[in-house]
């Protein structure tokens, strides 16, 4: 399979919004016009529910994953099964089905992390784990663990660009929720003024 074959199928199987199917399946709800608009499976868990929510982590945790078993199924070089990766993560991001209204990135990359490090990843996931259950702080829970990856990448002894695979991955999730911030703030103004706030 051509690798520009490989780029499209890894974008378009990142794009599929789990986020927004799973909440209007089951909450009936566009998962863009409640919690933080975000496209993602917090705010689905927020604003939908448990079942929703852990169903939309674990397929946007698989869409990452699969995209880079694709790419190595098709023997690509190992730059372009890292490629891949972040066209899947770029898809979600931007999803060509909600009018490149996506989601933030942070399951998907992590598919894609424990396609290629999993060892390195699993661990992390762990210290995440751990610092959100001492603080009660997700978003500093992902920077503290997956701030590690890359160190623990260059610990194991692994190829110097799947060392630095994260370094420019992660960066990107910061850089979409900035890029989100306007959306979510008129959506929780809209909604905090509710019918009686006019």
């Amino acid at each position: 399979m051509r690798t520009e074959l490989v780029f499209l199928l890894s974008y378009l199987l990142g794009a599929i919004p789990f986020a927004y199917i799973f909440a209007r399946l089951i909450g009936g709800v566009d998962i863009r016009t409640v919690g933080d608009g975000n496209v993602g499976a917090r705010n689905v868990w927020r604003s939908v529910g448990p079942l929703a929510g852990m169903a939309t982590l674990l397929a946007d945790v698989g869409k990452g994953y699969l995209a880079i078993l694709l790419a190595k199924h098709c023997q690509l070089s190992q730059m372009a099964v890292i490629a891949a990766g972040f066209t899947a993560v770029m898809g979600h991001d931007w999803t060509v089905f909600l009018r490149f209204q996506g989601g933030q990135g942070m399951a998907a990359s992590v598919g894609t992390m424990l396609a290629l490090l999993p060892r390195e990843t699993t661990l992390s996931l762990g210290v995440v784990g751990v610092v959100w259950g001492l603080l009660r702080h997700l978003d500093l829970a992902f920077s503290v663990g997956f701030g590690l990856l890359p160190l623990l990448a260059w610990r194991f002894g692994e190829p110097s660009q799947l060392v630095l695979y994260p370094v420019v991955l992660f960066p990107t999730i910061g850089l979409k929720k900035l890029i989100d911030l306007p959306r979510a703030r008129r959506i929780q103004e809209r909604l905090g003024r509710g019918p009686s706030g006019r």
